[in-house]
């Protein structure tokens, strides 16, 4: 069952109307549906107002921070962000954190916290080394193709792309995905090709297509405290990846599973390096690296984790 919380989306001093009627809405939904649940996931600091009903029926709380959510570039009152997840850390019965550097800064406010990064769907992803033909939109694209599935925002280096569309133009860069931000400046390279956001049931075929796979973040707030899922997918499908130097790709793989880049200059050369196994019979002890290390990083391993934790609070 999924319930929706219908949210007035009034803000400033209107919000406290806000939160009351949507906290009158969740004890409502509780009690239509006869539903008392023991343990409450919080995924967002912005539903902080919802610990108070959530108390009142003898729920544990859990907090399941998986950003740095004051760091996302628009937020309208960072300082208020900071203020609720705050509580919320301090009234959770665990937290559960991504990154080890959002696990370091929120264990000092409440120890009972636990590391466990994202992951992937395993099965899904792998399903691309078993397709060979092409999507009909990407048919005529020539090799090597370098690849990026995700969103295009403000985290994305498209400066980086940009470089690297400039000075290998014998590549076809592929993006699977929204472009949110830099469209401009990405439709200036004939050879970066964006074709918008796909059904998450095909992206493996669009990973299939992909010589090699890139994670172009820029290092900032946001995305030193994030734990990039695209790179256990493309893992997943045994594809050479190339990521930029996110403390968490730097401090969780091996430079002989992921190539990772110290500067613009040096991610680019490890793209040129990623693209020559290309040329050479690649082996099959690399393939199998990158595979046993996203199956050992499969969702299942990590709701196992999960369950663990649960067990040991309920």
């Amino acid at each position: 069952m999924v319930a929706h919380l219908f949210v007035p989306p009034f803000r400033g001093k209107l919000r406290f109307f806000t939160d009351k009627f949507a906290s009158f809405l969740f004890m409502i939904y509780l009690k239509k549906f006869g539903f008392r649940p023991d343990v409450i996931f919080f995924y967002n600091p912005n539903d902080a107002f919802l610990l108070k009903a959530s108390r009142s029926i003898g729920a544990k709380i859990i907090y399941d921070c998986v950003d740095d959510h004051s760091s996302f570039p628009g937020v309208p009152n960072r300082f208020a962000v900071v203020e609720a997840e705050r509580k919320l850390i301090h009234e959770s019965a665990t937290i559960l954190t991504v990154s080890k550097q959002l696990h370091a800064r929120i264990s000092e406010i409440n120890p009972k916290c636990f590391y466990i990064p994202n992951g992937a769907d395993y099965r899904h992803f792998n399903n691309a080394m078993r397709i060979h033909e092409k999507p009909l939109e990407i048919k005529n694209l020539k090799s090597p193709i370098i690849g990026f599935i995700g969103a295009v925002w403000d985290w994305v280096n498209i400066d980086l792309i940009c470089k690297l569309a400039e000075l290998h133009k014998d590549y076809s860069i592929l993006l699977v995905g929204p472009v949110y931000y830099g469209l401009n400046d990405l439709k200036r390279y004939p050879n970066i090709f964006a074709i918008g956001t796909k059904k998450y049931e095909l992206l493996p075929q669009y990973l299939s297509c992909m010589d090699v796979c890139l994670i172009p973040f820029k290092i900032n707030d946001l995305t030193v405290a994030s734990s990039p899922i695209k790179m256990y997918e493309y893992l997943a499908a045994g594809k050479p990846v190339v990521s930029t130097a996110l403390p968490e790709v730097y401090s969780n793989v091996s430079a002989d599973v992921v190539y990772i880049g110290e500067n613009d200059e040096d991610f680019i050369k490890k793209v040129e390096a990623a693209v020559n196994e290309i040329s050479e019979p690649e082996e099959k002890s690399t393939i199998v690296r990158r595979l046993n290390f996203a199956k050992n990083n499969s969702w299942e391993k990590r709701v196992d984790m999960i369950e663990k934790i649960l067990k040991s609070i309920v």
